[in-house]
């Protein structure tokens, strides 16, 4: 299984806080903002898992999944690769974060398939943490947020920041306004916001 990220590129980026301070500005923390006061932790949380297909979408893959409940979360295709992910989203703060054997088994079992764990930090500034599957299974215990950023894939984890950004910047009123299922569907059918 690679480790790698799927453009095959291999620079290295040293720490989270480098990725954010290139692609956040104040619009897209305000649409974060904005998007956690309307709505509950529930809904914000379902609501970033479907903003996540639709990164994967700006990053070229095709959406194949966006599970509701079960796992994973989403299963997405690029260069006939199958790829996982487990999301979630920082909605109350940091917490510890572990992965139940049912979330690992769905990230890693098949061949061809690469599974990652996603998490979305909200605060001081929008960026995603991404942690290959294969990395948090020899876990016994849960990882604290700075843990995840040093397992992460740093420049896996830009490139979805990147994305992430622009979709706040650019359609913030859309992903307000719509609801999970709407956003999923969009992702499965390919329609990017």
């Amino acid at each position: 299984m690679s480790l790698n990220p799927p453009n095959g590129r291999t620079k290295t980026v040293q720490t989270s806080k480098l990725i954010t301070d290139s692609y956040t500005d104040s619009n897209a923390k305000e649409c974060i903002k904005r998007i956690y006061s309307s709505a509950s932790s529930g809904e914000v949380g379902y609501k970033v898992q479907a903003l996540a297909a639709h990164v994967l979408l700006r990053l070229g893959y095709r959406i194949k999944e966006v599970n509701h409940s079960g796992h994973p979360d989403i299963v997405a295709i690029r260069d006939g690769r199958e790829f996982r992910f487990e999301v979630e989203a920082e909605v109350t703060g940091s917490r510890p974060r572990k992965l139940t054997g049912g979330d690992l088994a769905s990230l890693m079992e098949g061949p061809n398939v690469d599974g990652y764990y996603a998490l979305a930090i909200s605060s001081p500034e929008p960026y995603w943490v991404l942690v290959s599957a294969p990395k948090l299974a020899i876990r016994n215990s849960p990882s604290s947020n700075a843990l995840l950023e040093a397992l992460s894939d740093k420049e896996y984890s830009a490139e979805w920041t990147r994305e992430y950004v622009r979709l706040l910047q650019n359609a913030c009123r859309k992903i307000r306004r719509a609801s999970f299922n709407k956003l999923s569907r969009m992702a499965l059918e390919g329609d990017p916001l």
